[in-house]
């Protein structure tokens, strides 16, 4: 039996949500943006899509560097605004990561259905392939009589 995976983005704002992602931006942490051609980072880097590392957060803003262009001044912006809710995780493990999110799920089903955008994200301690091969006979015994068997098997691929 093969399943292919439901794909979740790894932007911030979709994992958590509009209004609660910002509480979920860590000192320390490092994200990837879209930075537009008229900024000092493209200029330097060449490159729209540029890795920034959290340095600091206080009174509603926060502070970040480049690490891969210590050239460029540590910069700022806002915690709540437009910039920070494109964030997209520059690692990711779902496990203690989305804690929260993933409790009334199976995890075993979880990972057996579901894996992360990883174009710029890394995804760590989880199997992060888009399509599995099982076998069918065990995942029967296993869940059968449950929904969860009945989603398993709406996600094969015919």
């Amino acid at each position: 039996m093969k399943i292919k995976k439901t794909l979740f983005s790894t932007l911030i704002s979709d994992l958590y949500g509009r209004d609660g992602y910002s509480s979920h931006i860590e000192v320390g942490k490092e994200y990837w943006y879209f930075f537009s051609e008229d900024t000092d980072i493209f200029r330097e880097s060449n490159k729209h899509w540029n890795k920034l590392k959290i340095t600091y957060i206080r009174s509603g803003c926060l502070f970040y560097e480049f690490t891969d262009y210590p050239n460029i001044k540590e910069q700022f912006c806002p915690v709540n605004c437009f910039m920070t809710s494109q964030f997209i995780l520059g690692e990711l493990d779902p496990i203690k990561d989305l804690k929260g999110l993933l409790t009334d799920i199976n995890t075993d089903i979880a990972k057996m259905t579901y894996c992360f955008d990883d174009e710029h994200t890394i995804v760590k301690n989880w199997p992060n392939e888009k399509e599995i091969e099982v076998d069918e006979n065990k995942l029967y015994e296993k869940f059968k009589g449950t929904t969860d068997w009945i989603l398993l098997k709406a996600m094969e691929i015919k």
